[in-house]
């Protein structure tokens, strides 16, 4: 039987009813606990116009004083451009559809030509190599980077200028009369397509320079390489530093590691005092300068100094206990934040293999390895290709590459070969790769293109090298083929019987057809 409720209960119900509980998310209630969580919508460019400058400048700050975002940017060099740089790998193929090795050659040779530094960029100071690692960089630090595709005075009439992404005043935004919008200097249309990029001279570059008003100019977008990586707004028009959220970890991480040291400095000096008697009766009233003011006593913190303190003085000696024995562990903590917000592997950014294991390390690698090869894909598409398409018609019009109608059809459209990674574990990957090949699920030039190896160029080194040994009466195909087997009963024929030899010669057989008489 249920219980009747009191008449105080039921009186208060009618007067003051329950609301219904309101149905919504957690983190979407503002509370006493969340009041200073954000809630008001922002848009990536309204933010970026807000942030950018002082996020470039922090950025580059970190880069060049902070141990670990300078790892970063060489991890990032390394791992995207490598030692060899983004290859060109002409596809061209002939009537016949077959690869067209000679008109792919040509364009390779007539391209390695222009990547020199005295063709390649119009101050003649970087090759290709050396641009594509300044533009790496520039996308990793400063989230942007800006080349200008020139007219110079080379052979090929043709060059790069890569510019500071600080001429891009984030402080420039206007409405101009046909209707089209400046957002911190890039100027798009109503589509928010890019077709100009307005030049302002940096406040830093007056300084050497005798003009006295800052000179802005505008190049149009078909001229200007600009790349980004845009994950959030479609209309976004400029980049973050890929450092923006790590900024704050590795900025208080540095701090914290400064003040650990001036501690442990402070603690590892014995300093001693020597403390002076008055006469009895005698009382202390202080030391004076020339002026009569009160001076107050110095301690010199030099290792083995002795001080003198006067009577009446008392030292209150601090003790910072610093390092702690929890140092080590708090130092990680953070550092794995800050690699975390780099997207990278923690052992790879600090160099810590204390508790790193061949599966932990590989299962890191490969997601690393993943991450770059996205990257590569977007400097091949945003900047390689796009460099390729500007030099064709001037290598042509120069006379520096000949190819009719058709040939340009065909050359116009290269792969880019990014580098490819050493195997983790040679033995096993190598197996695996051979695996794949005899169950068709890869083809050799896609196994050696993950090494980052043109498929081509391997199989007329090979040649090569054949053609070379056998000048020498030296058979390298014999040499590095897979040995044969040789039966049991073959390799011992002269020690077992003749009921053991047959028994051998049916092994074949593999207990199939076994009643079948033995010839």
């Amino acid at each position: 039987m249920k219980a009747k409720k009191k008449l105080a209960v039921r009186l208060y119900e009618a007067l003051f009813p329950s609301k219904p509980t309101e149905k919504r998310y957690a983190a979407g209630r503002i509370r006493r606990t969340n009041a200073d969580w954000n809630t008001t919508s922002y848009t990536q460019n309204n933010k970026l116009r807000n942030d950018l400058k002082n996020l470039r400048v922090r950025a580059r700050e970190a880069a060049h004083d902070q141990a670990h975002f300078k790892k970063f940017l060489a991890l990032t060099r390394s791992n995207v451009v490598g030692p060899k740089g983004f290859q060109l790998q002409p596809n061209a193929r002939g009537l016949d559809g077959k690869l067209n090795v000679e008109l792919n050659k040509r364009v390779s040779e007539a391209f390695w030509y222009w990547s020199l530094r005295e063709n390649c960029t119009l101050s003649q100071r970087l090759d290709w190599l050396g641009v594509q690692r300044l533009i790496v960089s520039n996308l990793c630090c400063d989230g942007e980077f800006l080349v200008q595709k020139v007219k110079a005075a080379n052979d090929f009439g043709f060059a790069l200028k890569v510019w500071n992404v600080d001429y891009l005043d984030e402080t420039f935004n206007e409405t101009l009369p046909n209707g089209n919008r400046v957002i911190m200097s890039v100027e798009v249309d109503a589509n928010h397509r890019p077709v100009g990029y307005w030049l302002t001279t940096p406040a830093s570059d007056m300084l050497f320079t005798r003009r006295q008003t800052r000179e802005r100019i505008r190049i149009p977008a078909s001229e200007m390489i600009h790349g980004f990586l845009n994950f959030d707004d479609e209309a976004q028009v400029r980049g973050v530093t890929w450092f923006h959220a790590a900024l704050v970890e590795g900025r208080n991480y540095q701090s914290y590691k400064e003040g650990v040291i001036d501690s442990a400095r402070f603690t590892s000096h014995t300093v001693g005092f020597l403390e002076q008697e008055m006469p009895d009766g005698e009382e202390y009233t202080g030391a004076e300068d020339e002026d009569g003011i009160a001076v107050t006593p110095h301690i010199d913190m030099r290792r083995m100094a002795m001080n003198a303190l006067p009577p009446g003085w008392k030292l209150n000696q601090l003790d910072p206990k610093q390092p702690t024995q929890n140092h080590a562990a708090f130092s990680k903590t953070v550092l794995m934040d800050v690699a975390t917000a780099l997207d990278i592997p923690y052992f790879a950014l600090a160099g810590d293999m204390e508790a790193v294991n061949f599966s932990s390390s590989r299962v890191g690698l490969d997601e690393a390895r993943d991450i770059w090869r996205g990257i590569q894909d977007f400097v091949a598409v945003h900047f390689c290709r796009e460099v390729f398409n500007a030099w064709l018609p001037a290598a042509i019009l120069s006379k520096q590459l000949d190819v009719g109608p058709q040939d340009y059809q065909e050359v116009r459209n290269p792969s880019w070969r990014a580098r490819g990674w050493k195997y983790i574990d040679p033995v096993k990957d190598i197996n695996a790769d051979v695996e794949r090949l005899r169950n068709r699920l890869a083809t050799p030039s896609e196994i050696l293109g993950e090494q980052g190896t043109d498929y081509v160029d391997f199989l007329e080194r090979w040649q090569a090298d054949a053609d070379l040994a056998a000048q020498y009466g030296i058979d390298i195909v014999e040499i590095y083929s897979e040995p044969k087997q040789l039966g049991a009963g073959a390799a011992n024929d002269d020690e077992k019987p003749a009921a053991e030899d047959e028994k051998t010669d049916r092994s074949y057989l593999n207990g199939h057809d076994a009643d079948l008489p033995v010839n």
